[in-house]
């Protein structure tokens, strides 16, 4: 690996370390400095606030009529004051380390979400609870070894990885560098290969997700996902201190856009809506944004330029001079997530006393998660969540549903909303990021989230680990020291 992007690792690192700050705790800059900030989701929010609190000169420019992209709570049209938060859902404790310092600084109200506690799982055609996921005749009955039994009951059935993984994880040091430690060729090889060498059993690794294995037959492609970055992920998971199954959830009371909203009140009038932008100029020492306002071509300039937008947004917008070719193919390479959010409204909780949970994981992906939400709402109408398809429709969605619901049939339900972000939310639609290209990873890392001269990344792709409302609100916070620093 080259001096060069050694050096950058090292940048890297110093930036994550300074977000343990807790925000607002800020030195003078030694200039105040002009920022245009593109995308009024979290990410650009945050990192406007950051930069605004330090000083520096700040105006953020959305092509939406809202601010908030990917974290976006609706109440209509659901009855009775229900509300769903049909993008970002729900932040972790422990993990989201800074934005619990937001939630703190602003005082919001949060709630324990209780949607990842006593799961009811379908397998092989059969539901199953956790205690029977425990029991070593049901885990015999899949196929492991009686150590990875052992393992399960010991440590639960969502911790199995770690029995194979942690040898490999705990050489990792660094969160940001995933490379120079002894496992480069790992880019190159698939993760079922790696563990099935290390004595695991067909069932662990279907169960871990490593069923891919090569053969001369079917050598890996770019559609796999390589050893080395499926363990970087969960080594980054390991130096955070974090469980694999992140059980304890929580959401804001009354929705998670109540943070977004914050920072734009916060921010007051530096936030221009409705402004799509079209071009983009960046030299030495300064970056010009054309856009759009009401139908009326705009310029601004300034010394800095975060993009906070998502990579399926930006093959829209021109800019001069064009990337580097390393930044290109990042860019290019990125793949983002999309599905649909999906709502089943109801005249009272139907599945009380009927099955033991409703917290289903479905094997289903027209609905493939489904648990309550707003439960803190009075009254007998609720509201039940989970994740569907890009496209479906309302009919298919309840079709699906009544179809695996293991319970008697659930009559109460009203209806049923499907809020698809490609087309509801043009500018903010992609989920997380996707895994890198398989063998690519050297070509895809640091060169995605590296700063491009004075143009800056910020948001749930520009970030190691894509975990939407965390990775935002690091990534902003790591661009808001860097700039402020320059």
């Amino acid at each position: 690996m080259s001096t060069l992007t050694r050096r950058h690792f090292s940048r890297l690192a110093v930036s994550a370390a300074s977000t343990s700050i807790l925000p607002g705790a800020r030195s003078e800059p030694a200039r105040s400095k002009r920022v245009i900030v593109a995308g009024a989701g979290i990410g650009g929010l945050c990192c406007a606030y950051e930069l605004m609190e330090r000083g520096h000169d700040v105006v953020v420019i959305e092509a939406s009529r809202r601010t908030g992209g990917h974290v976006k709570t609706i109440r209509d049209p659901l009855p009775d004051g229900l509300y769903a938060d049909v993008g970002a859902e729900h932040f972790t404790r422990p993990g989201y380390t800074m934005y619990w310092k937001y939630v703190e600084k602003f005082n919001l109200p949060w709630m324990p979400w209780k949607r990842r506690e006593n799961m009811y799982r379908k397998i092989d055609g059969v539901w199953r609870t956790e205690a029977e996921l425990a029991d070593r005749a049901v885990l015999k009955g899949f196929g492991f070894r009686s150590h990875e039994i052992d393992y399960i009951i010991d440590h639960g059935w969502t911790e199995l990885p770690t029995l194979y993984l942690e040898p490999f994880t705990a050489k990792f040091k660094d969160e940001y560098q995933p490379f120079g430690i002894g496992l480069d060729d790992l880019d190159h090889k698939l993760l079922g290969d790696v563990l099935a060498g290390s004595g695991a059993s067909d069932a662990a690794l279907r169960f871990i997700g490593a069923t891919q294995r090569s053969s001369p037959a079917k050598p890996p492609g770019s559609g796999d996902v390589s050893a080395l970055f499926r363990l970087w992920q969960s080594a980054i998971v390991r130096l955070r201190g974090l469980p694999v199954f992140k059980r304890e959830v929580f959401h804001l009371k009354g929705g998670n856009q109540l943070l977004p909203d914050t920072f734009a009140a916060k921010l007051g009038d530096r936030v221009k809506l409705n402004c799509p932008i079209d071009s983009i100029e960046h030299g030495d020492h300064s970056v010009t944004v054309h856009f759009t306002e009401n139908e009326k071509k705009q310029t601004i300039s300034g010394d800095h330029l975060v993009i906070a937008l998502s990579p399926l947004v930006l093959p829209k917008i021109t800019v001069t001079p064009g990337w580097t070719e390393a930044k290109k193919y990042a860019l290019q390479n990125t793949v983002m997530g999309m599905q649909s959010r999906v709502l089943l409204v109801a005249k009272s909780p139907f599945w009380k006393g009927d099955v033991p949970s409703i917290n289903f994981e479905t094997g289903d992906n027209r609905m493939s998660l489904v648990y309550e939400t707003a439960d803190d709402v009075p009254g007998e109408s609720c509201v039940l969540m989970g994740s569907g398809q890009p496209v479906q429709t309302p009919d298919e969605t309840l079709a699906a549903f009544r179809k695996f619901y293991p319970g008697k049939n659930p009559d109460t339900i009203t209806h049923c909303i499907v809020h698809q972000w490609w087309k509801e939310e043009p500018y903010a639609f992609g989920c997380e990021r996707h895994p890198f290209p398989f063998g690519q990873l050297v070509r895809m890392w640091p060169h995605l989230i590296e700063p491009a001269g004075n143009i800056h990344f910020v948001g749930a792709a520009y970030d190691n680990l894509p975990w939407g409302q965390d990775a935002a609100t690091r990534s902003a916070n790591r661009v808001a020291d860097a700039i402020h620093a320059a």
